[in-house]
């Protein structure tokens, strides 16, 4: 019978090591992060040349289009050769035929182009409107003490063309807020910001349906470490975001109204309303460029904001913290 004891007693503290060591590595494996709630200016690489539009050669009987580019396409090759700028199309092309690989729709295909010689340079043109990088204003969700940030909460497409750009790096730069636009019906409101784009503060490494991410090089405000919350602790009922519509960022009174249960990595996991005076007096609501604001609740960070409820402005979605980058 002693030596049964012994044996009950071995299995006992067996558990009991197998046990604590998990609730410890819980409890240490909580992430914190300084809390964002800052404007950046952030830029894309359209890895190519994104067509903006299509306006046509004005030549000396009139304004002639090229056959053969849309609206939304990415220009890659031009003769074999890489475009990434406008001056590459100028030094690659001439008057004579040429063949263009192009993005569209997500498909790579070659189409067959003759620039148009323009009446007033006389040099061969194709007659669209170009650009190389996508430019946009977000705000920043939080900081790793590594200096790594999540941003924005959503995608970056270009708003011209409506075309989601296939990732080839970028930066976050510089930005200051001027103005707020509020929204109207069926249009979402929007912060008003100047992107200074000789000031680079950091790099972009990831673009998806969750935002972006990279790290800072510049300082940043550290003054507030939190930690991140998992989906499994979000609660209907009151929260804050922390947000800069008026160039300083402050903490706005909202109510989370519902809070989806995610078992996979999803968007839109919570519906939001903001209730507090001071925002909805200032902007309606929530308006674009405060995605990314966020979100916080018992002293955790536990998501961010990413789209609005265009028949209702005080509404929006959030995005949890556990599938931001």
């Amino acid at each position: 019978m002693k030596k049964l004891r012994v044996i009950l007693c071995a299995v006992l503290a067996l558990v009991m090591i197998l046990c604590a060591p998990q609730n410890v590595y819980v409890a240490a494996e909580r992430q914190m992060v300084y809390v964002g709630g800052f404007p950046i200016g952030i830029s894309v690489d359209a890895g190519g040349l994104l067509v903006e539009s299509v306006t046509g050669v004005e030549t000396e009987y009139g304004t002639v289009e090229v056959e053969g580019l849309q609206k939304g396409d990415i220009i890659k090759t031009v003769d074999g050769a890489d475009v990434l700028s406008v001056d590459d199309i100028s030094e690659l092309l001439t008057d004579e035929k040429a063949t263009v690989e192009l993005l569209r729709d997500g498909r790579l295909i070659s189409v067959e182009i003759t620039p148009v010689i323009e009446a007033y340079s006389l040099k061969p043109r194709l007659g669209v409107k170009i650009k190389d990088k996508i430019y946009g204003v977000g705000t920043v969700t939080f900081v790793r003490e590594d200096g790594k940030y999540a941003a924005l909460g959503h995608e970056i497409y270009d708003g011209e063309t409506g075309v989601h750009i296939p990732f080839a790096g970028g930066h976050v730069h510089a930005c200051k807020v001027i103005g707020v636009k509020r929204g109207k019906k069926g249009e979402a409101g929007a912060i008003l910001a100047s992107i200074t784009v000789e000031k680079v503060y950091g790099d972009v490494v990831c673009n998806n349906s969750f935002g972006i991410a990279g790290k800072f090089s510049a300082k940043f405000d550290k003054s507030e470490l939190l930690p991140l919350a998992t989906r499994d602790e979000v609660k209907i009922g009151k929260a804050q975001i922390k947000t800069a519509v008026n160039g300083t960022p402050e903490y706005y009174d909202i109510e989370i109204i519902k809070a989806s249960k995610q078992p996979s990595r999803k968007e839109k996991g919570m519906v939001l309303r903001i209730t507090d005076k001071r925002l909805l007096d200032s902007t309606g609501g929530v308006v674009r460029g405060m995605s990314g604001s966020p979100i916080i609740q018992n002293g955790k960070v536990i998501g961010a904001v990413t789209h609005v409820f265009l028949n209702d402005f005080t509404k929006g979605y959030g995005v949890y913290a556990d599938w931001l980058n």
